[in-house]
This record gives structure tokens, C-alpha cells and sequence, in this order.
């Protein structure tokens, strides 16, 4: 008994013999820090050439049972070579470790050169196959493998001559089984740990590239992180970049970024953003830069958190937004503001009246104004005057109330100022001085008018009540106001016309007179007849929006120009219907180029369809118009022209006028 514990305690001192070197390889291995994954075919080379120079030390420590038999731990070398090393480096090792056992002879020599072969080939079909194995510990994966590894060593000794081989299996059964799988177990695990450590690294280094390519990539966006004292981890290009171009800064990784803001507010904003999110609140603000006004930027600060979610810095995206600042600003004071004028809009008027409805801005006094003339001024001058008559007044108005209410164009031509904690004869008085300034201003010869309301609110009156109130007093005004403006208008639309072009001036005088003679031919009223006189006159006073150069062209209209010539009979007709003390007469001046036949304009009415009063302007007007000298062709004699009505009557003009026309200019 005891020569049998004698001679396992000198198997297992030759046995960590074996292991001390076995576990040398794996700090050499450590310290080369080749991953076997790696394409490297002269590296595996390398490490061949050592795992087999390693094996021919084992074999040169052996613990030897007999002559010819050697016993080490190149079985555990080989296997683990073939699992984690690949088919290269395997393959060297066992062709070295075979040449050096064969060069040892001995009855052991065949049994040996298996055992190399075997657990080599073993180790590489078990890292083929290893991923289909079933999910278990890694130390009881290693374990179970390296007793499979020492299984085959066992088998290969049957090429011992029998009968040693059976004693030398019963005799190696122990260390082999027992030792020797537990001696793979650790080498794999440490060789494992290394691989995975190499690859952990080499993913770690591949993150952190493509990390860096990405934040690199960004052209528009500053991306940058802090530790917990401020001091830069990382930072991408464009971030270095605009530190040099707006603070003059080149910075650098390891140094505090704070240091490097200078001034004292914007210092104070980004040192309380970095401690908002050091305790771990993400979020994302908008801000002016404190030393570029009107310079606008996006910040996001993310919290960054390590394994156990403990913060350990600060990740920033700085994106200048200014354009977006000014695209969002611009959108927010047009969804406030009439675009013509710049005052408030019905938007702005809804809401802040809203605002206005409490009892601490009472007394509130709301007035109402609607410009006077504004239909008149686009029918007769065109919408830029038009336009131009609506700025006027809004400059106005807001000289008078910029300081002391708001003011908003709520319609067309409707206007309405609120007034807070204002009593209603303050606001009388700024109303006086608004009007006072108002008419003060002529566009196109025309005086500029509006009509204002008002009313004033105390109480817990409805504030719809109150409006409605202001709205009655504006119209009230209106109705007293709005007839002389709109017979002022009207004559200075007239007169500009005479004054633009003389030639309309007499042509009118003298339609008035043609029809006067036709009036009272025709037997009718002098009332009638004097309302004839009126007609004569306005009958062309919407050429006033048509272009001098046409009215005046020396020779022929083109299709463009005619077709703006015959728009003047509407025209009159819009701004004449627009006072009701000349609505009779607009219809007939609308129709006064309407032929007997229907082939005339604007409408093609036909005989009795066309109004009475608009047949005689017709051939008034057609008479004197052949009658007078035009640009672009020589009169035509009294004999001539009476001539044209008579052959026309009956197609272009009413044959019973122009014939009583006739005999009453032949007399």
C-alpha cells in the first residue's frame, strides 16, 4: 500500500510538472494577444511552431511507467489546441509533436503518436460542433470534454503489446480520468477567457470607431460628452471645429469643457444643463447664444449611465436652428398678423379679447372702424390703390393707439381696437385724433375716410352684447358719413378722368346734350330728362381704370386692349352701384354698349331686354364718337354719321329712337 501512494504522489509531482508548463503557455499565449479568429495565417504558423515546442517539453517531463512508455500531459495540450487554435496551428503542433515522439521510440511509440493525433483531431471536431452541444456551465463543458479527450488517450494505449497495455491503462486510469480533465477544464477556461477578452477588445475598438466615424459624420451637429467633472471623453469634428471658429478655442480630450467658456452667462446656462443631467434627467432646450444674438441652437443632454446604470457623464448634440428659429417665428407672426398691413388679425382679436374679458382691464372700450371708399377705390384705381388706402389707415391707426392698445384688421375693411382700462370718452378722444390724422391723407385725389364706433365695458355685460353695441354706433356713423364721401368720390373719380384725358371731358359734355335733345324728342318728363343729362356725363367714367395708353392709342386695338376697353361699362357700373343715390343709373350705363341686335357687350341683352334709358346713350354716344376726331381715324361729317344710324337701325341701335334721333337733329 504504501509503495502504491509513493507512486501516485511521484505521477502527480511529474503531472504538475506538466501542468506548470501547460499554464506558461497560456501567459505566453496571453501576452501575444493573437485572437485565433484572426486571418493571420503566419501569426498561426507562429503559434503552432510554440504550442509544438511546448509539447516536446512536456514529452521531455514525463512520467514514464516502464521502458518505451512515456506519460505526460500533451493530451491535454493537443485537444485544447485543436478546439480553440484552428486546423493550422493544430496541425503543426501535432506534426512537431509527433516527430519528436517517434524520435524517443520505445514500445510506446505507436500509442503515443495516436494519442496526438487523436485528441488533435478530437479538439478540432469539438470547436466545429460545439454550438449544437446542449446549453450547459462552461467549467462542466470543459470538464466533460476533457474527460472524452482522456477517454480516446486511454484507447489508444491498446497499441501497447499486450499484456502491458492493460496494466499501464489500469495504471494511468486514475491521473487520466480523474486530474486530467480537471487540468483541461482550467486550461480551457483561461484560454477561453483570453479569446473572449480579445474579442471583447477588438469589438470594444471597433465601437469606439465606428462610434467615432459616426459622430464624425455629423456636418451640421456638434456631439460631444462630458464626464462627471466636466472633462471631455470624447468629441466629434464639427464640434472641435466650431469651438475654434466662434470661441477660439482648440480643444482637447481630458480637460474640462467649461474651461473653455468664457463667458460668464452662457458659463452659468451649460454648468446648470450639465448637473441637470448628471442627475440623470434627459432633455432638450432651445437657446439664444449669449454672445451671437439672434444666433439660435438645439441642445440634447443624455445622461450616460455604466453597466450597473450609475451616471458617469454627459452626452451633448448641439444643432444650430436659427433658420428654423426665424422659418417658426415668421410663421408664428403670420398666423397673428394681415400680411398687407402688419397689424393683428381676426385670430389675435379672438383670442385676445378672451384675455381682455376680465374685470381687471375694466374699464375695456372696444372701438370699431370701417374704411370708407374702399370698393369705390378698387373699381375705379385698381387693388394697389386699394391696397395702398388700407395701408394708410393702418399707419395711422397705429400712430394714434400703438402705445395704448391693439390694434387688428378683422375684415375687408373693418378695423377694431381694444383698449384696456380706457374710459369710454379717452377713447373719444383718441377716435377725434384717428380721424383727424386719417383725413388728412388723398390717394388718387380722393380723401381718405373712416367711420368709427364705439362702446365701453364696466360690468359683467356679455362681451358679444358689447361688440354688437360698437358695431351699431360704427354703422350709425356710417350712414351719416358714407353718402357725401361716396358723392366726393365719385366727382373726384370724374374729375381725374377729365383731367387725365381731356378729350373724355367734352366727349361726356356733349353725349350729356345728344341725349337732352333725344329726351325731349321722345316726348318724356323733365325729370327724366335731367336724369338723362346726369347719365350723359357718367356714361365712361369707368375708363378711369382703364390704361391711358389704350384710351389714347393712334391706331388699332389689339384683341388684349379691346377686350380691356370693353370692361369700362362694368366698372362704371361698380363704382356708381355702390351709392344708392346712383343705383338707378348704374344699371344703364352697365348696358350702354348693348346692341339691338344682342351682339353687344357686356351682357349680348337684345331689344327691349336693354334698359330704356341705355338705347338713347347709345346712339348719343355712337353719334358723337363719329362725329369727333379720334387717334386713329378722321371725324365723319353730321351728314355721314346720320347716315351710319340710319343704315344701323334696326341691328345696333333702337330703329324708333334713332329715327326720332334723326328728325330731331335734321330740325
Amino acid at each position: 500500500m504504501t509503495e502504491f501512494f509513493d507512486e501516485i504522489s511521484k505521477i502527480i509531482i511529474e503531472l504538475i510538472n506538466n501542468a506548470v508548463l501547460l499554464f506558461a503557455l497560456v501567459f505566453v499565449y496571453g501576452a501575444t494577444n493573437f485572437n485565433p479568429s484572426s486571418k493571420e495565417k503566419l501569426k498561426k504558423i507562429l503559434l503552432g511552431l510554440a504550442v509544438g515546442g511546448f509539447a516536446i517539453l512536456v514529452m521531455m517531463s514525463p512520467w514514464q511507467a516502464g521502458q518505451g512508455l512515456i506519460f505526460d500531459t500533451r493530451s491535454v495540450l493537443l485537444s485544447i489546441t485543436g478546439a480553440f487554435f484552428g486546423v493550422i496551428t493544430t496541425i503543426i503542433a501535432a506534426i512537431i509533436a509527433t516527430i519528436y515522439r517517434i524520435s524517443i521510440g520505445g514500445v510506446g511509440v505507436y500509442a503515443g503518436v495516436l494519442t496526438i493525433l487523436f485528441t488533435s483531431g478530437f479538439g478540432l471536431l469539438w470547436a466545429k460542433y460545439r454550438h449544437r452541444l446542449p446549453k450547459m456551465p462552461v467549467y462542466l463543458e470543459f470538464w466533460a470534454f476533457g474527460v472524452i479527450a482522456h477517454i480516446i488517450t486511454l484507447l489508444c494505449q491498446l497499441a501497447i503489446p499486450w499484456p502491458v497495455a492493460f496494466d499501464v491503462i489500469r495504471r494511468i486510469s486514475f491521473p487520466y480520468l480523474g486530474l486530467f480533465p480537471i487540468f483541461t477544464s482550467i486550461l480551457a477556461i483561461a484560454i477561453d477567457n483570453q479569446i473572449n477578452r480579445l474579442d471583447a477588445h477588438k469589438k470594444l475598438k471597433e465601437q469606439q470607431l465606428l462610434l467615432q466615424a459616426s459622430i464624425d459624420s455629423s456636418i451640421a451637429m456638434e456631439i460631444f460628452a462630458v464626464d462627471k467633472n466636466y472633462l471631455y471623453l470624447t468629441f466629434n469634428d464639427f464640434h472641435v471645429q466650431s469651438m475654434h471658429k466662434y470661441y477660439g478655442k482648440d480643444i482637447v480630450k481630458d480637460t474640462s469643457y467649461l474651461d473653455y467658456i468664457e463667458d460668464e452667462h452662457m458659463h452659468y446656462r451649460i454648468k446648470s444643463f450639465l448637473d441637470k443631467a448628471l442627475k440623470g434627467e434627459s432633455f432638450t432646450r432651445i437657446v439664444e447664444v449669449e454672445t451671437t444674438k439672434g444666433k439660435y441652437l438645439e441642445e440634447l443632454y443624455t445622461p450616460i449611465r455604466d453597466e450597473e446604470s450609475k451616471i458617469i457623464g454627459v452626452t451633448i448634440f448641439s444643432q444650430e436652428i436659427t433658420e428654423r428659429k426665424q422659418h417658426e417665428e415668421s410663421i408664428l407672426y403670420l398666423s397673428y398678423h394681415d400680411v398687407l398691413t402688419g397689424l393683428y388679425n381676426r385670430r389675435f382679436y379672438t383670442e385676445e379679447l378672451i384675455r381682455l374679458d376680465q374685470k381687471e382691464y375694466y374699464p375695456l372700450s372696444i372701438i370699431m372702424g370701417d374704411i370708407n371708399g374702399l370698393k369705390i377705390m378698387n373699381d375705379a384705381f385698381g387693388h394697389d390703390a386699394g391696397d395702398l388706402l388700407l395701408k394708410t389707415v393702418a399707419d395711422e391707426l397705429k400712430s394714434v393707439f400703438s402705445k395704448t392698445a391693439e390694434v387688428a384688421r378683422i375684415g375687408g375693411d373693418e378695423f377694431v381696437i381694444l383698449l384696456q382700462s380706457t374710459y369710454k370718452q379717452e377713447a373719444l378722444n383718441f377716435i377725434e385724433k384717428a380721424k383727424q390724422q386719417i383725413e388728412n391723407n388723398y390717394i388718387q385725389g380722393m380723401r381718405v375716410s373712416v367711420s368709427f364706433g364705439i362702446e365701453t365695458k364696466n360690468d359683467d355685460t356679455p362681451i358679444n352684447d358689447t361688440i354688437k353695441l360698437a358695431e351699431d354706433d360704427m354703422y350709425k356713423h356710417k350712414l351719416i358719413e358714407v353718402s357725401s364721401i361716396r358723392n366726393e368720390s365719385i366727382k373726384t373719380i370724374l374729375h381725374t378722368l377729365h383731367v387725365k384725358n381731356p378729350r373724355e371731358e367734352e366727349h361726356s359734355r356733349r353725349v350729356s346734350e345728344y341725349c337732352v335733345m333725344i329726351g325731349e324728342a321722345l316726348g318724356m318728363r323733365q325729370d327724366e330728362i335731367d336724369l338723362l343729362k346726369v347719365i350723359g356725363n357718367l356714361h365712361d367714367i369707368g375708363k378711369i381704370a382703364i390704361d391711358e395708353t389704350i384710351l389714347n392709342k393712334p391706331g388699332s386695338l389689339n384683341p388684349e386692349e379691346w377686350a380691356a376697353i370693353k370692361r369700362h361699362p362694368e366698372i362704371g357700373y361698380r363704382i356708381l352701384s355702390s351709392a344708392p343715390e346712383y343705383s338707378e343709373i348704374a344699371l344703364d350705363i352697365l348696358s350702354h354698349h348693348e346692341r339691338w341686335d344682342g351682339h353687344g357687350y357686356p351682357q349680348g341683352l337684345k331689344e327691349s331686354e336693354i334698359p330704356y334709358r341705355s338705347r338713347i346713350i347709345m346712339i348719343a354716344d355712337a353719334f358723337d364718337a363719329m362725329t369727333s376726331t379720334r387717334p386713329y381715324r378722321n371725324k365723319f361729317s353730321f351728314e355721314e354719321a346720320i347716315a351710319e344710324i340710319l343704315k344701323n337701325a334696326g341691328t345696333q341701335f333702337d330703329p324708333v329712337i334713332a329715327k326720332k334721333f334723326i328728325e330731331s337733329f335734321k330740325k
